[in-house]
């Protein structure tokens, strides 16, 4: 009869076994998911969240898509949609909003060579859950966004793409942060706010050297830093130190597409041309007032 009573007490104290083919995640865990891997849908527990991802073929079918299923205690249930691609590749993980009521992140990989990450947000709102495009941008999936400056919202933070392939090929590009947050139910572009200084003085530091090398490898780097340096109030010292360095190089470019020493003489282009390009492309982007001189 004891023996019988201990069971007893031991099998109430054990957690419920999930499911068959459910599996368990933790809060802030990446679920990486592959229809390819599985027999079937994907189910995950996340907390109190239940997850479902499956895959089929998009409306091109030579492409798939994979779609997110969440479910939340107390919401009707919503879908997401990732983007449609021949390379299946999707990460899921859940995370807490600040008042600590759970958040999906559902990011889905476009295919190409140099893109890109689709990212979508599904949270409660008004009563209802809701899928929020947060955006798509180059590279690898993020991390689940944090407060990095303790107002309470969730900042995503990401290389500003519009800085690619302007001053330089892919490979050498560089870029400021951008960082994004969530109001009114949709993702607006906050990088502007005084908030987020720390953030563009450690991106000037991680800029100043190459930039002040100078030449034609310094050029994205020279134009992240001092587009950092206008996010962090320190635009006329950065762009003092830039000029210095471009003061020292000989011309460099062309107008027009050449092969290397075959630029037409009238086509050549000179380094003090170059400052001015920054200068308006920064204009255009926001970083600097369109009237600035």
């Amino acid at each position: 009869m004891r023996a019988l009573l201990g069971l007893t007490l031991l099998l109430a104290g054990t957690p419920a076994a999930p499911p068959p083919g459910e599996r368990t995640a933790a809060i802030g865990e990446t679920i990486d998911w592959s229809q390819a891997e599985q027999s079937g849908p994907g189910r995950y527990r996340v907390g109190p969240v239940l997850l479902t991802l499956t895959t089929a073929k998009a409306e091109e079918p030579a492409l798939l898509q994979t779609s997110l299923r969440v479910a939340m205690p107390g919401y009707a249930p919503i879908e997401a949609h990732g983007v449609p691609t021949w390379m299946e590749s999707v990460q899921v993980a859940v995370g807490r909003w600040g008042d600590g009521q759970p958040f999906v992140m559902f990011q889905s990989f476009t295919g190409g060579a140099h893109c890109c990450a689709s990212i979508q947000l599904i949270l409660p709102q008004d009563g209802h859950l809701r899928v929020i495009p947060v955006g798509t941008w180059d590279g690898d999936f993020i991390d689940l966004p944090t407060d990095v400056d303790g107002d309470g919202a969730l900042d995503f933070v990401v290389p500003d793409n519009r800085f690619y392939y302007v001053f330089t090929s892919y490979a050498g590009s560089r870029a400021p942060p951008q960082i994004w947050n969530i109001e009114g139910g949709r993702a607006v572009d906050v990088s502007a706010a005084p908030r987020y200084r720390p953030l563009f003085l450690r991106a000037m530091s991680e800029e100043h050297e190459e930039c002040l090398v100078g030449g034609d490898d310094s050029r994205s780097p020279c134009a992240a830093y001092v587009a950092a340096a206008a996010r962090a109030g320190q635009f006329d010292r950065a762009w003092r130190e830039m000029l210095k360095a471009y003061e020292r190089t000989p011309p460099h470019g062309c107008r027009v597409a050449a092969a290397p020493g075959s630029c037409p003489q009238d086509q050549v282009t000179e380094d003090r041309e170059f400052p001015d390009a920054i200068r308006h492309f920064l204009r255009e982007t926001g970083y600097l007032p369109r009237t600035s001189d």
